[in-house]
C-alpha cells in the first residue's frame, strides 16, 4: 500500500511539473522513478513528454517506446508518434539510454509445426536476429516443411510422433533448448519486423522479479479483411523456474508439480506483435482444426472434468463448429465447475461468450444477466457494458411493442367494460393515441409521430402536452434539412 501511495505521490508531482512548463524537473523525477520502479508504463510516457517538451526527440521517442512495450494496449500511441515528428531529434542522451538497457539474457523461440511448407519459411525469414536458439518441433509432416527450415542457418529441428497433445510438442522442445527465456510462435504467425529487437529486451527487463513472469503477446489475427487484436495469448517465459505445458490443447503454462491456476505468477501483455492468418476461413476448413481441437477437449473434460479452462474452450470449439447447444451446455459446466476453483481467472471469457450465445437466440434478459456478472468481475469492461446497453435497447424495443399493444387494447376496452368505476373518457379521446405517438417518436418514426399529434392537436388544442413534441420533431427536421442542403 505504502508502494502505490508513493507512485501515485510520484504521478501527482510529475504532471503538475509539466502542467506549469516545469519539464527539467518532471523529467529529474521520472528518471528517479524508474530506477526503482522500471516496468511502470506511465513513468516512462511522462519522462518521454518531459523529453519531448525540451526537443529532445530522440530520446523521447525511446522512452515513449518502452513505455508502449510495457503497455500495448495504450490509447496515447498514434497520437504522440505524430506529434514527434514535429520535435527535433536533439542531442543524444546516453543517461537515457542508459535508464533504457535491459539486463542481458539468451531467448529460445520454439515452434511446433507439421506440413507447414505453404508458411514455415515465412515464419523463420521473420524472426532475424531475435532469438539465441531456434527449435522447431515436427510431428510427423509429410510435406517440405523439415526441408525448408533445414535451409535456415541455426534451426533446430527436433522430430518427433503426434501423441494427441500439443503440451507434449511444447515440453519436448522445452527439453531441448538451453536459453533463459523461450518465446512459442506458431508457423502460421510473423513476428512484427519493428518488434524483432524487442523480444530481448523483454526477457532482460522481466528476468529479474521475483515472482515468475509469464508474458503475454499481441496476436494480430487476419480474418476475411480485417484484423482481431488479441492479448491473451501467454507465450513468453523464462526456462529455468520449473515451467511445463499442461493440456492437449489451448495448452496452459503452469509449473511441474501443484495447481497450475493458482501458483504466483507475475503476468503481462507486453509489444511483441505476432501477425497471425490462421484463422483464416479457408485455412482452417483445409487443416480442419477445429474438428481435431474439439476430439482433444473433449478427451480432456473426460480427464479432468473438474478444470473450467477446459470446458470453456471445449464451449468456444463447439460454438465454432455451429454446435450452439452443446456450447452452451459447457459454458455452463464451466461456470459450475470454477465456482469450485478461486484462482480461475477467465471467468469474464466465460460471461461475454454466453453473452454472444444468448444475444445470437435474442434472449436479452439472459444477455442483461450473463453482463452484470461480468461487470461485477471488471466493472469497465467495454464489451460487458455495451452487450447491456444492446439489451436494455432490445428489451425496451419488446416494451415498447407491448405498450404499444396495451394502448390499443385501452381503446377498445371502453366497448366492453361495464365496471362501477367509470373510467378517464380522455383516454379513448386523444391520451392514447397520443402515447402511441411517443412511442414512435421514441423509435424514429418521427413521420408517423408527426402524423398523430397534428390531428390531435387540430381536434384537442387543449390538451398542451401535445405541443412540446411537435416542436420537437420541426427542430429535428430542422436538423436534418440543414445536413442535407450542406
Amino acid at each position: 500500500m505504502t508502494d502505490n501511495l508513493s507512485s501515485r505521490s510520484y504521478y501527482a508531482s510529475m504532471i503538475d511539473h509539466l502542467q506549469h512548463g516545469r519539464y527539467a524537473e518532471a523529467e529529474r523525477e521520472a528518471m528517479a522513478e524508474i530506477r526503482q520502479a522500471p516496468l511502470a508504463p506511465q513513468t516512462w510516457s511522462l519522462l518521454g513528454e518531459a523529453l519531448m517538451h525540451q526537443g529532445f526527440g530522440l530520446a523521447a521517442r525511446r522512452a515513449f517506446d518502452r513505455a508502449w512495450l510495457l503497455d500495448p494496449q495504450a490509447d496515447w500511441v498514434d497520437g504522440v508518434h505524430r506529434h514527434l515528428e514535429d520535435v527535433p531529434a536533439g542531442p543524444f542522451r546516453e543517461d537515457v539510454e542508459l535508464l533504457l538497457q535491459p539486463k542481458k539474457v539468451s531467448v529460445a523461440i520454439g515452434i511446433i509445426a507439421k506440413n507447414e511448407e505453404r508458411v514455415i519459411a515465412r515464419c523463420l525469414s521473420s524472426l532475424g536476429s531475435a532469438a539465441d536458439e531456434i527449435v522447431l518441433v515436427d510431428s510427423g509432416s509429410t510435406d517440405r516443411t523439415v526441408d525448408i527450415a533445414s535451409g535456415f542457418p541455426g534451426v533446430r529441428i527436433i522430430r518427433t510422433g503426434w501423441q494427441q497433445s500439443f503440451s507434449e510438442l511444447r515440453n519436448e522442445g522445452l527439453r531441448q533448448m538451453s536459453s533463459d527465456w523461450v518465446l512459442w510462435i506458431d508457423a502460421d504467425e510473423v513476428l512484427h519486423p519493428e518488434d524483432v529487437a524487442a523480444v530481448r529486451e523483454t526477457a532482460g527487463l522481466f528476468d529479474e522479479l521475483p515472482l515468475t513472469p509469464i508474458l503475454y503477446v499481441w496476436q494480430m489475427n487476419q480474418v476475411s479483411g480485417t484484423v482481431m487484436h488479441e492479448f491473451s495469448q501467454a507465450r513468453f517465459f523464462p526456462l529455468h523456474r520449473g515451467l511445463c505445458y499442461h493440456g492437449r490443447v489451448h495448452e496452459q503454462i503452469g509449473p511441474e508439480q501443484g495447481d497450475r491456476l493458482s501458483f504466483p505468477a507475475y503476468r503481462q501483455p507486453v509489444r511483441i506483435r505476432l501477425l497471425h492468418d490462421g484463422y483464416e476461413p479457408a485455412v482452417v476448413a483445409d487443416k480442419n482444426k477445429l474438428r481435431r481441437n474439439l476430439e482433444l477437449l473433449s478427451l480432456m473434460t473426460e480427464e479432468e472434468p473438474e478444470q473450467p479452462g477446459w470446458w470453456l474452450y471445449h464451449a468456444r470449439e463447439s460454438l465454432s463448429l455451429g454446435l450452439r447447444e452443446q456450447a452452451l451446455a459447457s459454458l455452463e459446466q464451466a461456470e459450475a465447475a470454477a465456482l469450485h476453483v478461486p484462482s480461475f481467472a477467465r471467468m469474464l471469457d466465460i460471461y461475454m461468450l454466453t453473452v454472444k450465445l444468448r444475444a445470437a437466440e435474442s434472449d436479452w434478459s439472459a444477455v442483461e444477466a450473463s453482463c452484470q456478472k461480468a461487470l461485477a468481475l471488471h466493472p469497465d469492461f467495454p464489451d460487458a457494458l455495451f452487450y447491456q446497453a444492446v439489451a436494455k435497447l432490445k428489451q425496451g424495443y419488446v416494451l415498447y411493442r407491448e405498450a404499444e399493444a396495451s394502448l390499443k387494447q385501452a381503446k377498445l376496452g371502453f366497448s366492453s367494460y361495464r365496471g362501477t368505476v367509470s373510467p378517464d373518457y380522455e383516454i379513448s379521446r386523444w391520451k392514447a393515441d397520443a402515447t402511441i405517438a411517443d412511442i414512435a417518436r421514441s423509435v424514429g418514426r418521427f413521420g408517423d409521430a408527426a402524423q398523430v399529434y397534428r390531428h390531435l392537436v387540430e381536434h384537442f388544442p387543449h390538451a398542451e402536452s401535445l405541443q412540446k413534441p411537435l416542436r420537437l420533431i420541426d427542430e429535428q427536421r430542422s436538423v436534418l434539412n440543414r445536413l442535407y442542403e450542406d
